[in-house]
C-alpha cells in the first residue's frame, strides 16, 4: 500500500525548495543523502527487512535506522512519483570487483524529463553520486566527480572518474521492464543469504556537500569535496561505534543490534 501521508513527512523533512525539473530531482538527491544514512547494520543483525512501504517509511525515515538499495531507491521511487515525475525502477550488476558474472543485487531509477534519461541513485554507500546521471550523453560532471556512461541497447554502464584515482566501474544498469517480485528476490538474497557482502561487511555513509562520511568494518573513515581523504581512523568499542552512528550518520538503530554486530566479531579489519 501506497502511503501518501508517509510521503509528505518524508518530503517535509527534506524541506525542498519551490524548484521544479532536474533542480527539484537533483535537490531531492542532494538532501535525501545527506540526511537519511546507507547502513547494513540491521542486515548483519539479521533482521528480516520488509519492503511494503508504511514498514519501510517506518524504519528509516521515522525510525531513523537506515538501510541500503532496496530500502533507499524504493522511497525516493515513490516520492519522485509523488511528486509528479516520470520515473521507474531497474536491475543493476555492480561492478566494483570488476566481475561481468555478478548478480543483478542493485536497485536504482530511471528518471524520463524534458527528452532526456537520467539514473537517480540514492543508495550506493559511499560511491553514490550527488545527482542525477544523464544517460543519453557519454560523460557527466557532478561537482568534482566525472561520470563515463556507456548505452549498449538496454544496458548502461558507468565508470567513476575522481582526482589522482584509477576509473572505477560502478555498475551495469539493465534497462528492461521489472516487478517488484523481482526486487523482492535480490533484496531477499542481499540481506539473508549468508555470503551476502551486507550480511558479512559493517557499511555505513552518509554524503553532503562537502565531505563522504564512511565506517567500513571497523574504520572510520571521511574524505572532503576534492576527494582527499582526511580521516582514517578504527573503531575500537561499542561505545566508539554508537557514537559514531548517532552523531556523524544520524541514525537511531537499537543498541541490541549495535551490540550484535560489533560482539559477534562480523565486524573484521580488511
Amino acid at each position: 500500500m501506497i502511503s501518501a501521508p508517509m510521503i509528505e513527512q518524508y518530503l517535509h523533512h527534506l524541506a525542498l525548495s519551490e524548484a521544479k525539473g532536474v533542480a527539484l530531482a537533483t535537490e531531492l538527491i542532494k538532501k535525501h543523502l545527506a540526511r537519511y544514512a546507507f547502513s547494513s547494520l540491521n542486515a548483519m543483525a539479521g533482521q528480516p527487512l520488509s519492503l511494503q512501504t508504511d514498514a519501510l517509511f517506518e524504519r528509516l525515515v521515522v525510525n531513523q535506522q537506515g538501510g541500503y538499495c532496496f530500502e533507499h531507491n524504493k522511497i525516493a521511487y515513490l516520492a519522485l512519483e509523488h511528486l509528479g515525475f516520470e520515473v521507474r525502477s531497474v536491475l543493476a550488476r555492480v561492478m566494483l570487483n570488476g566481475k561481468p558474472t555478478n548478480p543483478r543485487t542493485h536497485r536504482m531509477n530511471v528518471l524520463e524529463l524534458d527528452g532526456e534519461t537520467y539514473l537517480v541513485d540514492v543508495g550506493f554507500g559511499n560511491k553514490t553520486p550527488r545527482g542525477l546521471l544523464n544517460i543519453n550523453q557519454s560523460s557527466c560532471n557532478i561537482g568534482q566527480d566525472n561520470y563515463q556512461i556507456t548505452r549498449n541497447g538496454d544496458v548502461v554502464t558507468v565508470v567513476l572518474h575522481e582526482s589522482n584515482q584509477p576509473p572505477l566501474t560502478l555498475y551495469e544498469v539493465e534497462l528492461y521492464d521489472v516487478v517488484e517480485a523481482d526486487f523482492e528476490v535480490a533484496h531477499f538474497y542481499s540481506h539473508q543469504h549468508p555470503d551476502a557482502i551486507f550480511v558479512n561487511n559493517l557499511v555505513v555513509s552518509l554524503i553532503t556537500a562537502s565531505h563522504r562520511y564512511l565506517i567500513r568494518n571497523q574504520q572510520f573513515l571521511v574524505w572532503d569535496a576534492a576527494g582527499q581523504l582526511i580521516t582514517d581512523k578504527s573503531i575500537d568499542s561499542v561505545d566508539e561505534l554508537t557514537q559514531l552512528v548517532h552523531e556523524v550518520f544520524l541514525l537511531q538503530p537499537p543498541k541490541t543490534v549495535l551490540e550484535k554486530v560489533f560482539y559477534d566479531k562480523k565486524v573484521q579489519p580488511k
